[in-house]
C-alpha cells in the first residue's frame, strides 16, 4: 500500500502540469522560469518537501534570472553581429536548411501545424530543463545540484560567447528569405496579445545571442545527465532534443552550427563540473593526515 501515494502524486503531477502548461500555451501566456518553478512548489509541498524546495531552488531561480539579464546587455557592448551563413553553406554542401525547410513547408496564409508543433518545442525552452532537474531533485539531490551546475555554467560560457562573438540568426541575416515565424505564428493565434510578464518585460532581449544554441543545448544536457539514472527519461530527451533541432532551424531561429555548438557547450560544462565534483569527493574521503 505505501508506494500507492508516490505513485499517485506522480500521476497528478503530471496531468497538473500539463493543464497548467497547456492553458498557458492556448491563452498566450509566456511560460517563464518563475511560473514553472512556482508550479513545482505546489508539488514539492504535496510531498512534504516545501521548505527543502524552497532552499535548493531559490539560489538556481536567482542565477538564472541573474543570466537572462546578462544575456540582455551583451547586446549592448557594440560588437558587430556575425554571418554564419557561410559556415552553415560549408558544412550542408552550399545550401541553407533552415531555406529549405521553410520552401517546403511554411505557407504564409494559413497557420499550418508543423508551425504549432515547431512553436511549442521552442516554447519550452525554459520548462523542460526546469521540469527535469525537478526529477532529479525528487530522486537524487546531488544529482540535481550537478545538473544545475552544469547549465549554470553553460549559461556563462555562452554569455562569454554572446559578449564579444555576437552571431545573426537566419531570419535576421535574410530578412526578405527567411520568414521568423514565430512572430507570425504569435500574431495571428493572438493578434499581438501575447503575454510576458514585467520581470521579463525588464530584460533586453539579445537577437545576436545565436550562437551557441542554447534552446538545443538544454534538452541535450538534460539527457546526457538523465542517462545513467534513468534510461527511459534520457531516450525520450534525446528524441525531443531532435524535435527542438528542427523545429529552431525550420524557425528560422537558428542554424545547425548554432545547435552543434551548443552540443559543444554541453561536453564542455558538464566535463567541467564531473571533474570538480570527483575531485571534491575525493577530498572529501581522503584520510587526514595525522599531525607531527
Amino acid at each position: 500500500m505505501p508506494p500507492r501515494r508516490p505513485r499517485i502524486i506522480l500521476v497528478g503531477s503530471v496531468i497538473y502540469l500539463a493543464l497548467i502548461f497547456g492553458v498557458m500555451l492556448w491563452r498566450g501566456i509566456s511560460i517563464e522560469p518563475q511560473w514553472v518553478v512556482l508550479a513545482l512548489l505546489v508539488i514539492a509541498v504535496a510531498l512534504g518537501r516545501g521548505r527543502s524546495f524552497i532552499v535548493d531552488w531559490a539560489p538556481f531561480l536567482l542565477l538564472f534570472f541573474a543570466y537572462e539579464a546578462m544575456r540582455g546587455f551583451a547586446a549592448k557592448t557594440g560588437f558587430a553581429p556575425h554571418d554564419l551563413s557561410g559556415l552553415e553553406r560549408a558544412v550542408f554542401a552550399g545550401t541553407l536548411p533552415t531555406v529549405t525547410l521553410q520552401n517546403a513547408f511554411y505557407r504564409s496564409d494559413t497557420v499550418s501545424p508543423q508551425d504549432l508543433i515547431a512553436m511549442f518545442f521552442y516554447f519550452m525552452h525554459f520548462p523542460l530543463p526546469i521540469v527535469v532537474g525537478f526529477v532529479f531533485w525528487v530522486n537524487h539531490r546531488e544529482h540535481f545540484r550537478r545538473f544545475v551546475a552544469a547549465l549554470l555554467l553553460m549559461c556563462l560560457l555562452a554569455f562569454a560567447t554572446y559578449l564579444f562573438f555576437p552571431s545573426a540568426p537566419p531570419w535576421y541575416q535574410f530578412p526578405g528569405q527567411v520568414v521568423k515565424i514565430n512572430n507570425q505564428t504569435v500574431s495571428a493565434l493572438w493578434d499581438g496579445q501575447y503575454f510576458v510578464s514585467e520581470i521579463y518585460n525588464s530584460f533586453n532581449p539579445n537577437r545576436f545571442a545565436a550562437f551557441p544554441s542554447l534552446h538545443a543545448a538544454f534538452p541535450a544536457l538534460a539527457a546526457a545527465y538523465a542517462w545513467t539514472r534513468y534510461k527511459a527519461l534520457a531516450i525520450g530527451l534525446i528524441l525531443w532534443s531532435l524535435a527542438v533541432l528542427l523545429s529552431i532551424v525550420y524557425l528560422g531561429e537558428h542554424y545547425v552550427v548554432d545547435a552543434l555548438d551548443g552540443y559543444v557547450y554541453v561536453a564542455v560544462a558538464m566535463a567541467i563540473v564531473e571533474v570538480v565534483a570527483r575531485w571534491r569527493a575525493r577530498r572529501a574521503t581522503k584520510p587526514a593526515t595525522p599531525s607531527a
